[in-house]
């Protein structure tokens, strides 16, 4: 009896065939492993035309800079060395606790085990709870980056966060500084990212909507 593909595998496919990403934009999408993602993509393997237009593309690639944004002092501190996923979890979630500071919210980190939230946050005028994650906003080739909304589960399984994960969603994009707020609600039918928009560029008022 054939293995039932897990729902990672069924996105990572998905988004092969009817996409036609590479190994590479579904691994930064998804957060699979390439070992992994490999194997499950072997049996639909790019054609030689869209594998030679991305090497084309690539080699006359020129950053959009204008699409992102001017390039922050934040980023020319780190230019050059490349950083670790815990340390952009950690200024990501440093960044936007400083907004979330300055736009008057009382901030707390979660007080139970196996929370997803980054930040739990209280609106004192009306006594409300909101749960905040963060992500770190994953750089394209082409337009503005996006953010995965996948997260993991235990040492190898990831799988979608769940509605009751956060209230919203925030993606810190250090090359220009910039924050992207999303309820729940405006990614509630996206299956695996989101990319950011100027139109959700700290949008903070929304936690007091």
């Amino acid at each position: 009896m054939p293995r039932l593909k897990t729902e990672l595998q069924q996105e990572a496919i998905r988004l092969r065939v009817e996409e036609r990403l590479s190994l590479r934009e579904i691994a930064e999408i998804t957060g699979a492993a390439k070992g992994s993602l490999s194997s499950w993509l072997k049996p639909y393997p790019l054609t030689d035309d869209e594998r030679l237009a991305r090497q084309t593309a690539a080699r006359r690639y020129v950053a959009p800079k204008k699409d992102r944004g001017e390039v922050s002092r934040l980023y020319q501190a780190v230019a050059g060395r490349e950083l670790s996923r815990q340390e952009k979890a950690k200024i990501a979630e440093a960044a936007v606790l400083l907004r979330l500071v300055l736009h008057g919210f009382l901030t707390y980190r979660s007080l139970f085990d196996g929370e997803k939230a980054d930040w739990v946050v209280e609106i004192p005028e009306r006594k409300k709870i909101l749960k905040i994650q963060v992500r770190w906003a994953q750089a394209r080739p082409h337009g503005l980056p996006l953010i995965g909304l996948h997260c993991s589960v235990g040492h190898s399984v990831r799988q979608r966060y769940a509605e009751d994960d956060f209230d919203f969603i925030v993606g810190y994009d250090l090359y220009s500084d910039t924050a992207f707020v999303f309820s729940k609600d405006e990614v509630a039918l996206l299956r695996s990212a989101v990319t950011m928009s100027w139109d959700h560029a700290e949008r903070w008022e929304k936690l007091r909507a």
